[in-house]
């Protein structure tokens, strides 16, 4: 097999509004998200890795948590609010967090500041074993 290699320059940033289904709870809170799929074009399958920039206002998700995938992030650049069950955490360019499957301990990010935040966010795949629980919203659990 040949060897893969992407360049920043190749991925395609694609903005929240073109990825979002009709039925998006508090789809404000993403406007102003962009998100390119930097492990997927590599044939990458039991990981992903995306590169995500929230301006500011934005938000990563409604918060979350996953029962079978870990979950990291890692910020590149600017400043974010990590808010979760313990409370809120001030994420900048350097600062890592990570989230284990099966912890019930929803999270989400949101920018804050005045200025754009990136990170990639890292995160195991397990079609047909996930199940994410957003306690804050009016919904079940979701299964993918």
């Amino acid at each position: 097999m040949e060897t893969q290699v992407l360049h920043l320059s190749a991925v395609e940033m694609i903005p929240w509004r073109d990825r979002a289904r009709g039925d998006a709870i508090k789809p404000h809170w993403f406007e102003g998200q962009v998100e390119g799929r930097l492990a997927k074009p590599l044939g990458i399958t039991q990981f992903g890795v995306n590169l995500v920039t929230l301006a500011p206002g934005a938000y990563s998700a409604l918060r979350h948590w996953h029962a079978a995938e870990d979950e990291f992030v890692h910020v590149l650049a600017g400043e974010l609010v990590l808010i979760d069950e313990t409370g809120e955490h001030v994420l900048t360019a350097g600062s890592s967090a990570g989230f284990p499957a099966g912890v019930a301990n929803a999270d989400h990010l949101a920018n804050r500041s005045d200025a754009p935040a990136t990170y990639l966010a890292v995160g195991s795949r397990r079609p047909g074993e996930e199940e994410i629980r957003y306690p804050d919203d009016d919904f079940g659990p979701v299964t993918k």
